[in-house]
C-alpha cells in the first residue's frame, strides 16, 4: 500500500503542486489590482506585483488553489509580498474535494492556525502530519505585517493520490468471501475511508455461530463497532464489547477507519483516536464464516437481532487484511457479490454544512432592499442548550428579529419601537446533535415560525409594517463576538 511505503521512508510525497499549475487555477476573495491577483501567488514569483493582496485586509480573505484532482497534500509553505512590506503572520489552511464543502486542517500541536512570515521573502514551510488529501485548499490569514497588508505566495507541495471509491444508496451492499486456510491471519486489519450525511448506516457486518459476530455501525453520528463472542458463559465485559468513537461523523467529510481485531483484543480508531480492549476470559473473535459485508447485510443475516439501516454514502480505499475490495469489487471477481446499485464514484454534495468553531464565528447573509416579506429556512444540529441562531435589525427603525436556543427550545424575540419585546417559543429537546428544521415568515404584520414541521402555538400579528434586514447573521454576530458552536445546514432559502 502507498501510505505503508510512505510511513517506512520509502515513498516520496514532497513535489511542489501549486508552482506547476496555471494561473487560472488561484482564485481569491477579492484583489488589490490586476497586478495584485491571485494568479501572482506562486512562491517565489516576481511578476505582476509579486504576490497575491486582496482588496482589503481583514480576516474575511482568502486564496485559493485548485490542484486540479484530489491530491496528496504533505506540506504548504509561504512568503509575503516580493519586496514588499505586505505578509501573513499566521493563517488557516482549509481543504475541500468540491470548493464548496470545506473542512479545516487541525494541527496537533496547535489549534490556532499555522505560523505564518515576519519578513516578504523568507519562506516558512510547514509539513502536514498527518498529510491531507483534497482538491482544493484555501489560505484564510488570521494577522498580517503590522506596517503593511496582506501579501501572500504560497506552494503546495505533496503527489498523486490513490483512490478507490465505491457508493451505497442505502438498499446496496458489498460481500466479500474469501478461503480461511489461504487468510489465516494472526489478527485482521480493516481499514476504509467514508463520508455520508446520514446519522445512521451499517458499515460492516461479519458473523459465526451461535450469535457470534463483529458490526461496525454509525448510529446518531457516532461510530459503533460491537462485538459478540458467542458464549453466554463468558463474563459480560467478554461476551459482549461495545467500543465508540466519533461524533457528528455524518458531515459529508472523508473520516478514516482502521479496525485491528486478534483473537483476544481489538484496536479501534477513527480519524487520529483510538479505543483498545483486551478480554480477560477465552474468547475468539476471529473464529468468524469466511465472508464479510460491507454497506449493509444481504439476507439480513443468520442471527442479525438488532435494528439496523443500510449504509448510504461513500467508502475510498476499502482494504481487509491488504486486499483492495473495491479494485476486486471493480473487476467482477466471484469473490465479491453486489446486491443492489452499487457505483464506483462518489458525487459531491448539494446541500453543504457550515460549522461554527469558535466564539467569533458567524455566517453573514444579505437580505435585499425594499421587500415587506422575509422567509427563512435552514437547519442546525448542536449538542449545547444555548446559542443564538439567528439575528437581523430590519431597515426601518430599530426593530430587531433574533432566534436563539434555550434549554433546548427555540425562542424568537421580535422587538419593535414603543412596544414590548414578542416572544415565540417552539420546540424541545433541540440540543441532541440531530438535525432539525426551522422554518419563519414574516410578511407585512404577520409572523409564523415552524419547528421540525410543526408550528409554533400562535401565529402573532406585528405592530406595523416590517421591512427586510440589510443583513442576516446565522451563528453568531459581529457586535457580539460569541458562538455557541452550533452547526447549520442548508442555510439559503432568504427569500425577500
Amino acid at each position: 500500500m502507498v501510505r505503508n511505503l510512505y510511513g517506512l521512508g520509502l515513498y516520496h510525497c514532497d513535489v511542489p503542486l501549486a508552482s506547476t499549475l496555471p494561473r487560472e487555477s488561484f482564485s481569491s476573495s477579492s484583489e488589490l489590482s490586476s497586478s495584485h491577483g491571485p494568479g501572482f501567488a506562486s512562491l517565489n514569483r516576481r511578476d505582476g506585483a509579486g504576490g497575491w493582496s486582496p482588496l482589503v485586509s481583514n480576516k474575511h480573505q482568502w486564496l485559493q488553489v485548485d490542484l486540479g484532482e484530489r491530491m496528496e497534500v504533505t506540506a504548504v509553505a509561504t512568503q509575503g509580498g516580493y519586496g514588499s512590506s505586505d505578509w501573513v503572520t499566521s493563517y488557516v489552511l482549509m481543504f475541500s474535494d468540491g470548493g464548496r464543502n470545506w473542512k479545516q486542517y487541525r494541527r496537533e500541536e496547535s489549534v490556532s492556525g499555522f505560523p505564518g512570515n515576519t519578513n516578504a521573502d523568507s519562506v516558512v514551510h510547514h509539513p502536514l502530519r498527518p498529510p491531507l488529501e483534497a482538491r482544493f485548499l484555501r489560505f484564510l490569514p488570521l494577522a498580517w505585517s503590522p506596517k503593511g497588508r496582506i501579501g501572500m505566495r504560497i506552494e503546495v507541495y505533496g503527489c498523486t493520490y490513490r483512490s478507490e471509491m465505491v457508493n451505497f444508496d442505502g438498499k446496496s451492499s458489498l460481500l466479500y468471501m474469501f478461503n480461511q486456510k489461504s487468510m489465516s491471519p494472526a489478527k485482521d486489519v480493516i481499514s476504509l475511508k467514508f463520508k455520508t450525511r446520514q446519522t445512521d448506516g451499517i458499515l460492516l457486518y461479519r458473523e459465526g455461530q451461535n450469535g457470534k459476530h463483529v458490526t461496525l455501525q454509525l448510529v446518531r453520528g457516532k461510530l459503533i463497532l460491537s462485538l459478540n463472542s458467542g458464549h453466554s458463559n463468558l463474563p459480560s465485559p467478554d461476551a459482549r464489547v461495545t467500543l465508540t468513537l466519533g461524533s457528528l461523523l455524518d458531515d459529508e467529510h472523508w473520516h478514516s477507519v482502521l479496525i485491528e481485531l486478534g483473537n483476544t483484543h481489538v484496536h479501534f480508531t477513527v480519524d487520529r483516536h483510538s479505543q483498545h480492549f483486551q478480554a480477560e476470559g477465552e474468547c475468539d473473535y476471529l473464529d468468524l464464516d469466511c465472508k464479510i459485508s460491507f454497506g449493509g447485510i444481504p439476507g439480513h443475516g443468520k442471527s442479525v437481532a438488532f435494528p439496523h439501516k443500510d449504509f448510504h454514502g461513500c467508502f475510498e480505499n476499502l482494504y481487509y487484511n491488504g486486499v483492495d475490495l473495491i479494485d476486486l469489487s471493480k473487476k467482477h471477481t466471484p469473490q465479491i457479490l453486489v446486491t443492489g446499485n452499487v457505483s464506483f464514484s462518489c458525487s459531491h454534495p448539494q446541500i453543504v454544512p457550515v460549522t461554527f468553531l469558535s466564539s467569533r464565528s458567524y455566517l453573514a447573509l444579505p437580505g435585499t432592499t425594499g421587500e415587506d416579506k422575509v422567509s427563512v429556512a435552514f437547519q442546525f444540529r448542536t449538542w449545547n442548550r444555548a446559542g443564538l441562531l439567528l439575528t437581523t435589525q430590519f431597515q426601518h427603525g430599530p426593530a430587531a428579529l433574533v432566534l436563539i436556543l434555550n434549554d433546548g427550545k427555540l425562542r424568537l424575540s421580535l422587538s419593535q419601537p414603543g412596544h414590548l419585546a414578542r416572544d415565540v417559543t417552539a420546540g424541545a429537546g433541540l440540543s441532541d446533535g440531530q438535525w432539525h428544521s426551522v422554518s419563519l415568515s414574516l410578511k407585512g404584520n404577520h409572523l409564523s415560525v415552524m419547528v421540525d414541521g410543526e408550528a409554533a402555538a400562535v401565529a402573532h400579528s406585528l405592530r406595523g409594517q416590517i421591512d427586510s434586514g440589510d443583513t442576516y447573521y446565522l451563528g453568531g454576530a459581529p457586535d457580539k463576538g460569541r458562538n455557541y458552536g452550533l452547526k447549520c445546514k442548508s442555510l439559503g432559502g432568504l427569500v425577500s
